[in-house]
Order: C-alpha cells, then structure tokens, then sequence
C-alpha cells in the first residue's frame, strides 16, 4: 500500500527557517576560513586569467574591448553605489598599518 503524503505549509516553513538559521551559523562560523580560502584561489589563479586576457587581446579583439568595457562599467557603478564604505575601509586599513 503506498502511503499518502500530505502537504503542510506550516512544517514545511519550521523546517525551512531551521536550515537556514544552520546555514547562517555555518557560515558565520567558517567566515575567516571562507575570505582565506577566496584570497588563495584568488591569487593563484589572477596570473592565468590576466594571460588568458591578454591573449584574447589579440585574438579576438571586439569582444575584450568589449568585455573590458562592461568590466570597466560595472566598477565605476559599484565605487560610486558604495563609496563611503570603501573610503572607510581604506582609511582603517592605513590606520593598521
């Protein structure tokens, strides 16, 4: 006999709102941990993407120049959306060191 299953919103949202408050735990706890791994991986892959752009330079030139534009674009957009906070961060870090 196949069991039926019934639909309950109700626990269906307390199990939601109990993972997520897990995820946010998790995450806030292996925060460091995450921004260290993401500096590695940065660093050891920003050479072989800068390579990799260079060449596209000269290959396909229409789309890097266009691509550098986006880029461009979207970095002037998000200094100017969050200026402030960037300035502060930049002020604190001169301050360490």
């Amino acid at each position: 006999m196949i069991k039926k299953i019934v639909y309950n919103p109700e626990k269906r949202r307390e199990r939601y709102l109990k993972n997520k408050e897990k995820a946010q735990e998790y995450y806030q706890k292996n925060k460091e941990q995450k921004k260290e791994y993401q500096n590695k991986y940065y660093e050891e892959t920003k050479y072989s993407y800068l390579r990799k752009m260079e060449l596209n330079k000269y290959a396909a030139p229409d789309e890097y120049w266009e691509f550098k534009n986006r880029v461009s674009d979207y970095n002037k957009k998000y200094y100017q959306d969050n200026r402030e906070e960037i300035l502060a961060k930049r002020a604190e870090s001169r301050k360490k060191s």
